[in-house]
């Protein structure tokens, strides 16, 4: 066993913003079902990863090869900066790759872990078929608001989520039961109409996934906000209305990205964007998925 002390000792020196456990227990009949519903309605769009492991993602115990996972650490890291960039380009994507960085991180925690206890541990950080957000709930961080995401109370959405799988059994924090009632002010800012008003998204429609995991050649709009990425529906939010600042080195924006103009991006070269964004999330849609949404982008 590994008291609340001790981990919260690891948890902070890692950087973690806020923590919790939720126990490794299936997903609840209600929210797997309006999952399911989720990608039978074709809302996930071509991101087609979230089609499989239906197993696992209903069923977190499921998630250690050799062993059956008892408790689910789930770590929040914040990484607001108030720097602007001359693109539009989401805060997020601003700084070094998350997946690397808070990958790490729980690593180390994970270590102290099975060093300590002799419990087996798996770091996942967007990278597993965990239902994170509805883990975070559990956990007691926070609340998934209209706009889909975490909401901390007090700290607000611009956080990313990293969980510690374990077969230690710990002992499970109160779930959050706060809810955004009815503001509705992300759901009016959305500029890709993606969002219900009841909780519910079609990723078809929103900036973020167009910019970024929608994979055509042409955009099924005529014009974008937005570079990559997209932030409206958290410059709306009331909850991010005074967030805090990040205090880890790695979130710092940088200055190579926060610099780049229209006549940078149109003449990037290949060496150049490795270069820029080897270590950054804007990788992932590749030069040609920068240069294709450069052609829509439309500045006001």
């Amino acid at each position: 066993m590994m008291d609340s002390a001790r981990l919260d000792a690891l948890l902070t020196a890692a950087g973690a913003y806020r923590w919790g456990i939720a126990a490794a227990e299936p997903v609840d009949e209600a929210a797997a079902a309006l999952y399911l519903d989720w990608i039978a309605a074709g809302k996930h769009g071509e991101m087609g990863y979230l089609d499989r492991y239906h197993d696992v993602r209903r069923d977190p115990r499921l998630l250690l090869d050799g062993a059956v996972a008892r408790s689910v650490i789930v770590a929040a890291f914040n990484y607001y900066h108030p720097a602007t960039s001359r693109l539009p380009i989401a805060r997020y994507a601003r700084a070094l790759d998350y997946h690397e960085v808070v990958r790490d991180r729980l690593r180390a925690v994970a270590e102290a872990i099975t060093a300590e206890t002799g419990a087996s541990c798996r770091v996942t950080v967007d990278t597993a078929p965990l239902r994170e957000r509805y883990m975070a709930v559990k956990a007691g961080l926070g609340f998934v608001g209209l706009n889909n995401l975490l909401i901390i109370p007090g700290a607000g959405s611009y956080f990313f989520l990293g969980e510690i799988v374990t077969d230690l059994e710990l002992p499970p924090s109160q779930p959050c039961t706060m809810s955004c009632g009815d503001c509705g002010r992300c759901v009016e800012r959305c500029p890709g109409r993606a969002l219900d008003g009841r909780g519910g998204m079609d990723a078809r429609r929103c900036l973020s996934y167009l910019t970024i995991e929608y994979r055509g050649e042409t955009m099924p709009v005529d014009s974008l906000s937005v570079l990559y990425g997209c932030d409206a529906c958290q410059l709306a939010c009331p909850h991010n209305a005074a967030p805090p600042v990040t205090e880890i080195p790695e979130f710092q924006p940088s200055e190579a990205v926060l610099t780049l103009t229209r006549d940078d991006i149109a003449g990037m070269t290949q060496q150049e964007f490795s270069r820029i964004f080897r270590h950054s999330a804007v990788k992932r849609t590749k030069l040609s998925g920068l240069l294709r949404n450069l052609r829509y982008l439309v500045l006001t």
